[in-house]
């Protein structure tokens, strides 16, 4: 029975690891789509990173479910290793292979979410600039005096105040 838990903790982990691939692909797409400016795209990469985090977090807690049965405890992959090593040799390499996998997955992943949060801090810094440009320039003037007191209503020339002759 630990054997076959085993094979399938070891398929759970092949298809997370699957998963955290495309992660990893979907949030270099994001990047791209963040520096390029297509909002439009970003909506439907947003959908399908979030129906990969559901996937994901199902995934989850089917290792988490079967780490109980195997071993008693949620395990993380060394502890998945140790217990192989004393109770089932025939995985240990399986189990090391996809620790090494997703040890070099998840700071890729990370590096890639940081990147993106960092093109959407800039993105907002950008569009609020051009909203406050924009109110700016739609915003009502105050009213201009000559040197008389009374209102100019010719175009804004160099001066603010100038002198009736």
């Amino acid at each position: 029975m630990t054997t076959q838990n085993i094979q399938n903790l070891i398929e759970i982990l092949d298809k997370e690891l699957e998963a955290y691939t495309e992660l990893k692909e979907l949030f270099s797409q994001k990047r791209d789509i963040l520096k390029k400016s297509r909002s439009d795209d970003l909506g439907v990469l947003d959908n399908k990173i979030l129906a990969l985090n559901d996937k994901i977090v199902k995934l989850n807690k089917k290792r988490e479910t079967l780490s109980v049965e195997i071993t008693g405890k949620n395990c993380n992959m060394t502890e998945f290793i140790e217990f192989a090593e004393q109770n089932a040799q025939d995985f240990v390499k399986q189990l090391e292979d996809r620790k090494v996998k997703i040890c070099k997955l998840i700071p890729e992943i990370t590096l890639l979410n940081n990147q993106n949060v960092e093109l959407l801090k800039h993105g907002i810094i950008i569009t609020n600039k051009m909203l406050e440009t924009i109110i700016d320039a739609f915003a009502p003037q105050g009213s201009y005096y000559n040197g008389a007191g009374k209102t100019d209503t010719h175009d804004i020339n160099m001066w603010t105040v100038s002198e009736e002759i």
